[in-house]
């Protein structure tokens, strides 16, 4: 058997202590739509965060990329949300969909609200892309 040496990093441990000392403490599911692998799904920009205005910016980019991402179709009664919407894989998806609704414009908010009202709703994920940009600019 061969040895791993560094820079490869053995798997993390699963005992509790091990996760207090460096799991994090919280999650803030805005990053997952600021982390950016360049695949025509997301933007073809790149935010540079700042922290005096990280707050602000978070919710910039996670409104960028939903209002662009969500796809509502009223007559199927389904509302499409981005593959990376179902990282927490929350079951129906209906979780999901509330979090992301205050980061949609007022139009598309009026109209998930409308769908919710009337009864079932189906929350569908987007398949991920397989085309890539050939380029990413920054942000500022």
């Amino acid at each position: 058997t061969t040895h791993i040496k560094p820079p490869f990093v053995s798997a993390a441990k699963k005992s509790r202590a091990y996760r207090m000392m460096y799991g994090l403490g919280s999650t803030d599911h805005r990053v997952n739509f600021i982390l950016n692998n360049g695949d025509l799904a997301y933007p073809s920009t790149v935010p540079v965060l700042q922290s005096q205005i990280m707050d602000d910016q978070m919710d910039a980019a996670a409104s960028c990329f939903l209002t662009d991402q969500v796809r509502i179709d009223k007559r199927k009664r389904t509302v499409f949300l981005p593959k990376v919407c179902d990282v927490y894989g929350t079951g129906d998806g209906l979780d999901c969909l509330s979090q992301c609704l205050v980061y949609l414009d007022e139009d598309d908010q009026l109209a998930v609200a409308s769908l919710l009202d009337g009864g079932v709703v189906s929350v569908k994920f987007k398949r991920n892309c397989d085309e890539f940009h050939p380029s990413l600019t920054q942000l500022c």
